[in-house]
């Protein structure tokens, strides 16, 4: 990265880094060699500096690496302007599917309940029969629910197989999963709409799964630590790795 990512406060936490080292009698080689670290970073922490990283989850990453090799807790340090608003803009993404329909989708499996109920005992869905059943509901459901079948009801009269209003309209939120299985410590970034919602580090045994609508994009370091699938197609994150091992894929609209 290009950018200056050097402050007082990553100079001064570096600073602890580097007396906690030279206290084990090691030097910057002997760290290098012994946690399996590029020596570039291992300077690139101590000074506080960390515009050789090519993003902040792959800092993040080595940051906490020399930390628990040396056995000391620091916090890292604010350099980076990150909007990390995960929960908000994945629900914002999946409501933009079909927020019309989401009052239908609720109330999707108690109609199908009363809709098969009532092909059961009759066969042909008649006007006369669903009026029946929904009095019968009265006595089983709240007043509010009630209102939320009646409304779907009266919709799918409209329509000449009502059953297909209820198959179809779940499968949209619940196809887009995106699913990770980790086998070495590794950090994944994952932008939507080019805005960053998910930044961590995983260790090995870890397992993540998150349900997000196209366009994103994943930034995967040590990319041989990972498997990960998209509606259920698998993830080559090897083959477009750089020689720092981090790998970028792109799920565009389809």
């Amino acid at each position: 990265m290009t950018e200056n990512l050097k402050s007082a406060s990553s100079a001064k936490i570096g600073k602890v880094f580097k007396v906690a080292r030279k206290e084990l009698g090691l030097s910057k080689a002997e760290v290098s060699n012994a946690a399996f670290m590029n020596i570039r970073y291992i300077n690139a922490i101590e000074s506080g500096d960390y515009s050789i990283f090519p993003s902040e989850g792959f800092a993040k990453a080595y940051f906490i690496k020399y930390q628990d090799f040396l056995s000391i807790e620091c916090e890292f340090p604010p350099i980076y302007e990150s909007n990390n608003r995960q929960d908000e803009i994945i629900k914002k993404s999946i409501a933009k599917i079909n927020p019309s329909f989401i009052p239908i989708i609720r109330a999707g499996v108690i109609v199908f309940m009363i809709v098969l109920s009532v092909y059961i005992i009759n066969v042909s869905f008649s006007t006369e029969t669903k009026s029946n059943d929904l009095s019968l509901a009265k006595e089983a459901f709240p007043n509010n629910e009630l209102n939320k079948i009646e409304e779907v009801v009266n919709f799918n009269n409209s329509i000449e197989t009502p059953v297909n209003l209820i198959e179809d309209k779940p499968i949209t939120n619940s196809s887009n999963k995106l699913i990770f299985s980790f086998f070495d410590e590794c950090w994944i970034e994952i932008y939507s709409f080019d805005e960053l919602i998910i930044n961590k580090l995983f260790k090995y045994g870890d397992s993540f799964e998150v349900e997000i609508e196209r366009p994103f994009k994943i930034v995967v370091g040590n990319a041989e630590a990972i498997e990960a699938s998209y509606n259920g197609n698998n993830i080559d994150f090897i083959t477009n790795a750089n020689r720092l091992n981090v790998s970028t894929i792109m799920f565009n609209d389809e």
